[in-house]
């Protein structure tokens, strides 16, 4: 089912914004006119990916350095702290769609 998630006007000033749909937080990414949805929660000690930082279509979490390909979920790089690495599990994702300049979040 979709959720009304934002204006895709509010993605192209910002770039990134998290929202929160039926309980779930969810960050939001615009890169290249696609959307990207990945849940806002990082799988290592759940810090906000929205937080993060953004490169290519990767979302890096602020805490202990753990990266995620936002069109899938996977980990590119596991959390770490110096030379040691952390457990680190696949991202939730989820699809998106803009219709009359509204991005919806199918959840």
């Amino acid at each position: 089912m979709l959720h009304y998630a934002l204006e895709y006007n509010d993605l192209v000033n910002e770039f990134k914004k998290k929202v929160v749909i039926e309980g779930t937080p969810i960050m939001l990414a615009l890169l290249a006119d696609k959307v990207y949805a990945i849940q806002d929660k990082c799988t290592h000690l759940g810090g906000s990916l929205s937080k993060g930082v953004v490169e290519n279509t990767e979302v890096k979490c602020r805490l202990h350095g753990a990266k995620f390909d936002l069109k899938t979920g996977n980990v590119v790089d596991k959390a770490h702290i110096g030379f040691i690495k952390m457990p680190t599990k696949k991202a939730k994702t989820f699809r998106t769609e803009i219709v009359d300049g509204k991005v919806f979040i199918e959840i």
